[in-house]
């Protein structure tokens, strides 16, 4: 994995930020929200049946985290500038239940695999960057105490 992000990771970056923000994947991104956690698949779909426009957005999301996490898995994606701009929290466990009994059925083992191997990688990014708490600790001993 490389570190030090070049002008090409951030042409990539700025597109992914761009695709991210249009009105597609806002509008599936206000939908997810709505989403209970700890649904099967199975409960999914029958809450958002396959051809309804609550099954596309679900589809929109878990197409743009797949594709995320297919760019991490092949170095295409610098890690280190994609967590520490907006892509820090991949919606994993809210589906996680869903992916995990989907994959139970005959040739689904790897559905939802890129969707969790991009949140596995946030979680070990941000576990390596937040401040310890004796620093943390340490900053806030010195602030001043505002007037009130």
């Amino acid at each position: 994995m490389r570190q030090s992000p070049n002008r090409e990771d951030l042409e990539i970056l700025l597109r992914i930020m761009e695709i991210y923000l249009s009105d597609p994947l806002r509008n599936a991104r206000r939908f997810w929200r709505t989403i209970p956690d700890g649904l099967t698949f199975d409960g999914l779909l029958e809450r958002y049946p396959r051809g309804s426009d609550n099954y596309e957005l679900f589809g929109n999301i878990m197409i743009f985290w797949e594709t995320i996490g297919s760019l991490m898995k092949h170095g295409l994606l610098n890690e280190e500038l994609a967590f520490d701009t907006f892509l820090d929290a991949p919606p994993w466990k809210k589906v996680e239940a869903a992916f995990l009994s989907l994959r139970k059925e005959k040739g689904k083992a790897l559905e939802g695999e890129n969707l969790e191997l991009a949140y596995r990688r946030a979680l070990k990014w941000m576990d390596g960057h937040a401040p310890r708490a004796d620093v943390v600790a340490s900053k806030s001993m010195r602030r001043r105490p505002r007037n009130t």
